[in-house]
Order: C-alpha cells, then structure tokens, then sequence
C-alpha cells in the first residue's frame, strides 16, 4: 500500500460540540480531510513538514416543526421553542506536522441556518409562529494539538488538547432588524477547552478507530453558556484498492497517482448537559444524539474527497426540541 503523506495522515477528525439546541447547531470539525475515518479522530499524525489544506462542508436537516405545530405550543404557553429547516457549515482548515508526534491545525467556519422560527403567546390560549429569516456568519476558530504519545505493531494512541476562541459573529439580526439570541449566532463569544485522546489499530487494508472528548465551555454572548459535551466516535475502515497478488512472484503497490477509494462505517455521538442564560438552566437544552454513517473517500496524488451520510440511530434531547433527519459531511483536502 502505497505511504504518501496524503495516506499516511489520517487525523481527518470531528467534534460534535452543538450549541443551545442539539438540532440547532453544526458541528465544529478539526483536523485534516485526509486518508482515515471522516467523523471519527484518528490517532494517525501527520509526518514532519507536512501541510494539508481543507475544505468540509457539513448539512444538517432538521425534522422541523410545522407552522401549527407552533402555533399549539404558543397557545399552550411553551413559548421560544424553536424551528429551523438546514444548518450549513463550510469550513477552511490548515493542518501541519509540526513533528513525527505532533501535528497542529486551525478551522474556521462559516455557519448558515435557514427558516429560524419560533413559537409566541399573542393572548392567553393564542399562540404565533414567528419568523426571523436566516442567520449567516463567521464562527469561532478553533485551534488543535494532536499529540501521539505511543506508536508500536499498527497501533498508535494520541492525547488530544484545543481551543475555540470567541472570533465568530455574535450580532447578527433578523428580519425584522433584532439581534438573534445567541443559539442562532454564528460565534458563541465564549472561550471553550477540549482534552481527549484517540487510538488506531490497522490490520492491512482494514483499520479501527475511536476517540473520546470533552468540551468544558464557559460563559459566552449575551450571558449565554453552552452545556459541557462528551463526544464519543468508533470508526472501521477499508481500502478498496489495495492490490497483493499472491498467485504471483512479486507484490504491487499503488502507485502516488493511481485512485484509491476508502470506505468507512462510523457511530458518532454526543451527550450535552443542558445551557445556561444568566445562570437559569434552558429547560429546550442538551441530550444525547448517536450517528450512524456510512461514508466513502477517493484520492489521487495530493488530492482527496470524501462524503458521508449520517443517520440518527438515538435522539434523546431534553425538553422540545427538533429531531435531525440527515446529517451529510462533504469536501475535499490537498497535502503539499
């Protein structure tokens, strides 16, 4: 199997930290779109001097709340409880292998959320669905240490360490010229920490991988802090177009341009506790969302593509909330 940087770097990563309302929010993704897991991290560091550029897109289409469906849990006094049709977050990473054992990156993301509407008491017994538009901005960046702290026999295992600084836009304002509480801002204007670890086992063409991380956050826009997150990734890997002939007297290996295809099946998932607002807990907040996705990469060269599809198997959310239909993960990276 042919061992460019492109094949080697495997920390293709993502942390599942929703902000507010589980279905509300994308995903913060960190790392390279390289060989390896689409989802889940990987304890694969980049070889020393490598840089990789990324492009990932992530869609979120949520089972959203119908205008009647509002309407009710306004008459019935539930008001804010919200709907929103897609969550839309590209994003533009960096990756360098700052050594053997150490690889750092950056993310930034533009995040983008369609048809935001929530529910509104007119009158005792009369509710509204009120509509503010859409959302759209730049998010937090978000800064990442992957550190492998043993490698022997195909196994690798990594510690994990970041941080998500408030750069993203915390005022953007609806239709009706409002600003957007926090939940639909792009930036949450909080300064959050994340430690974790990862580990890899490859056997061939197949590998395992599986990674845990927590999200401590703290308090950000408009007295608004997002609930701590555990997130927990399993992955299993296959090389498709790995070739050993054993019927012949010589082994043949890929060559740096050929196509190699990689499929993955992936379970993701998170639990959030719930968000506070000047310190009262959001009773609409946190919960558990667990992924299955399936997914597929294609490389040549430097170049590599990837997506994946995410079905929700379990969503316990806490309170009202909107259901996720289909999450997709999309996008492209480039190794130099």
């Amino acid at each position: 199997m042919n061992k460019t940087p492109l094949h080697l770097f495997a920390s293709s990563s993502l942390l599942l930290i929703s902000s507010m309302v589980l279905a509300d929010h994308p995903t913060v993704a960190f790392g390279l779109e390289s060989a390896g897991p689409i989802n889940t991290i990987s304890a694969t560091t980049a070889p020393l001097g490598t840089l990789v550029f990324g492009l990932r897109t992530e869609v979120i289409n949520n089972d959203r709340f119908t205008t009647s469906e509002l309407k009710a849990f306004g008459a019935a006094g539930q008001e804010g409880i919200h709907s929103l049709d897609e969550i839309r977050n590209t994003s533009l990473s960096m990756a360098y292998g700052l050594s053997e054992e150490l690889t750092v990156s950056a993310r930034l993301p533009y995040i983008e959320r369609k048809n935001i509407r929530e529910s509104e008491e007119e009158s005792p017994g009369e509710g509204h669905a009120h509509s503010h538009g859409d959302s759209s901005g730049l998010g937090d960046i978000l800064l990442m240490g992957h550190y492998r702290l043993y490698k022997a026999n195909d196994m690798a295992l990594s510690m994990l360490l970041g941080v998500k600084a408030p750069t993203g836009e915390t005022n953007d304002k609806d239709d009706q010229g409002n600003r957007f509480e926090a939940e639909f801002q792009p930036g949450t204007g909080s300064w959050d920490y994340l430690i974790g670890a990862a580990v890899t086992q490859t056997m061939g063409s197949l590998a395992y991988h599986a990674n845990i991380l927590y999200n401590y956050t703290s308090e950000g826009s408009q007295h608004t802090e997002v609930g701590d997150a555990l997130s927990y990734n399993a992955a299993v890997t296959y090389r498709l177009s790995r070739h050993d002939h054993a019927s012949h007297n010589h082994r043949h290996t890929d060559s740096n341009n050929d196509i190699k295809w990689d499929i993955s099946l992936e379970v993701n998932g998170e639990t959030r506790r719930e968000n506070r607002i000047s310190g009262h807990l959001e009773e609409n907040s946190g919960g558990t969302t667990v992924y299955l996705s399936p997914g597929i990469k294609v490389s040549a060269g430097n170049v590599g593509g990837f997506i994946s599809v995410g079905l929700p198997l379990i969503e316990n959310s806490k309170g009202v909330q909107t259901d996720v239909n289909t999450r997709v993960v999309a996008g492209f990276s480039f190794v130099f």
